[in-house]
């Protein structure tokens, strides 16, 4: 038999595993919950990845390597930590964690010289320079993370509490945002101030249908949250020459909307804007590709 490779791509609401030949024949896909490592834990985080590896593996050979693109992992170096658990755990298994975008950037075979923005609850960009990965924005939906779900719909809800106040227009957005909240604005305030930044991520695809039907004030909304990941994709290819070359790829569940992002990012980005790429795989494809990678022969 052929070595296997496995590949994971964890993120926040899913985690999607691959384990399959060099040339991505699968031989069996498992998909299991939410896998944030820094929502886990480093304990917890380990012990649902060793798990994980262990009923994806389970009744094949070791795998020759795996590559786990886990969202969270580069936080406060918990990555490195939950890698340490698990070679202990699987000692005769090469493997590597990384951030998620790994597998967004090797689904879109774009490796070594690219820029990269993922778009969904929160965002970021990354310069990938070929030897290394360098970040740019991705401080939390309530500094920044523009062009994320939550950042439009922390918009959307300003938008509608403007028109409250009779300091915003109405429309479509505001109507529905209205509709969405269904209660009193200070009550329903209040509980999306307490919770998680999914919370208000919920209004994006509002944002996104009435800005594809032409409502102003969400096709503003969208304008400036793409003028803001414009931004952070410039300074990634100023600052790295070598992930200039390439393209600028996109992940993330926004990215479901790529009629929108796509023409919205390309007039954003003006004459210099560089070809787009929307994978059309799963990114943990672009993990198993990076497991073979490092670890085939």
């Amino acid at each position: 038999m052929q070595p296997l490779f496995l590949g994971v791509d964890g993120g926040g609401t899913k985690t999607d595993l691959l384990l399959a030949g060099a040339r991505g024949a699968p031989v069996r896909r498992l998909r299991l919950g939410g896998g944030n490592v820094s929502a886990l834990g480093e304990e917890r985080a380990a012990e649902f990845y060793a798990a994980a590896i262990a009923e994806a593996t389970a009744g094949f050979p070791a795998p020759a390597g795996a590559f786990l693109g886990l969202a969270g992992s580069t936080a406060d170096g918990i990555g490195a930590r939950v890698e340490a658990r698990l070679r202990a755990r699987f000692p005769n298994l090469p493997l590597e964690i990384g951030p998620d975008i790994r597998c967004v950037i090797g689904a879109a075979e774009a490796d070594g010289g690219c820029t990269a923005a993922i778009l969904g609850t929160g965002s970021c960009v990354y310069a990938d320079d070929g030897a290394a990965l360098h970040r740019y924005g991705g401080w939390g939906w309530f500094f920044g993370d523009p062009g994320s779900g939550s950042a439009l719909g922390r918009d959307a809800v300003r938008a509608r509490l403007a028109f409250e106040d009779g300091a915003g227009p109405g429309g479509p957005l505001v109507e529905a945002i209205g509709v969405a909240l269904g209660r009193p604005a200070f009550d329903s305030i209040r509980d999306l101030v307490r919770g998680a930044p999914g919370s208000v991520a919920r209004f994006a695809p509002l944002v996104l249908d009435a800005a594809a039907a032409g409502d102003p004030v969400a096709r503003g909304i969208l304008a400036r949250n793409v003028e803001g990941v414009a931004a952070l994709v410039r300074a990634a290819r100023a600052a790295h020459p070598a992930a200039a070359a390439g393209p600028l790829v996109l992940g993330g569940g926004l990215c479901a909307r790529a009629d929108l992002l796509g023409p919205a990012l390309r007039t954003a980005l003006g004459p210099d804007s560089p070809p787009l790429l929307f994978p059309t795989r799963d990114p943990v494809f672009g993990a198993h590709r990076r497991a073979v990678r490092l670890f085939g022969a």
